[in-house]
């Protein structure tokens, strides 16, 4: 009987070991061991070690597969789409359906943003008026129209930080939406010098940015 309950506890033991082996706690929900999950940040380093000062071997891009080999303390144990077994930090590794709501999420704000700039253009180009009945709009027009675009980069600031998504996507819609309140500062300053501002900001500065950020996160 004795030797009964002792192969009793050391079978539970064997299965709450395996238990503890296959999944792992991260937040509120557990991740399991040999399962694929999603790189959740942009040009996120992957290491040798499980350690900051170990130097990065590799980046890895937003939403590239990587299965779950281990979990070390912050750090998950992956194997890569290459084969190699290396470290990235558990902040960066999520599920398909996170890595989808993330890119959800970035697309529509981008989207916002894409809407903004599109009637700030519209704007700028009708200071140039294209025909003896057109005429550009009164200064009190144009500035009315100034103030409603700020207040439309002021509400998608707050989306931008209630919504969730990378930090790094985040910071780079925020930065883009500066370089576009930067255009309506030079249309409400038209003739204050904005008028000779406008076009090299807008080639030198926005436009290479708007590109970058458009093809990553549209």
């Amino acid at each position: 009987m004795k030797r009964l309950l002792i192969l009793v506890i050391l079978l539970v033991s064997v299965f709450i070991s395996v238990d503890k082996a296959e999944a792992f706690v991260k937040g509120e929900s557990a991740v399991s061991i040999g399962q694929t999950y999603y790189i959740t940040g942009r040009d996120v380093w992957i290491r040798d070690e499980p350690n900051t000062n170990v130097p990065a071997v590799a980046t890895y891009r937003f939403g590239e597969p990587v299965v779950l080999l281990g979990v070390e303390g912050d750090w998950a144990h992956v194997k890569l789409v290459n084969g190699w077994d290396r470290y990235v930090h558990m902040n960066y590794v999520d599920t398909k359906e996170i890595v989808q709501e993330k890119l959800k999420a970035t697309t529509e704000c981008m989207l916002v943003l894409d809407r903004i700039y599109d009637d700030v253009e519209r704007l700028m180009e009708s200071m140039y008026p294209n025909g003896p009945g057109e005429k550009a709009p009164k200064p009190e027009a144009r500035k009315s129209a100034c103030d409603a675009f700020m207040g439309r980069l002021a509400a998608l600031d707050r989306q931008l930080d209630d919504t969730g998504m990378a930090d790094a996507a985040r910071n780079d819609i925020k930065n883009l939406a500066a370089r576009v309140s930067v255009l309506i500062n030079h249309l409400q300053n038209w003739e204050n010098g904005g008028q000779e501002k406008y076009t090299p900001y807008f080639l030198d500065e926005f436009m290479p940015e708007y590109e970058r950020v458009g093809g990553l996160y549209r």
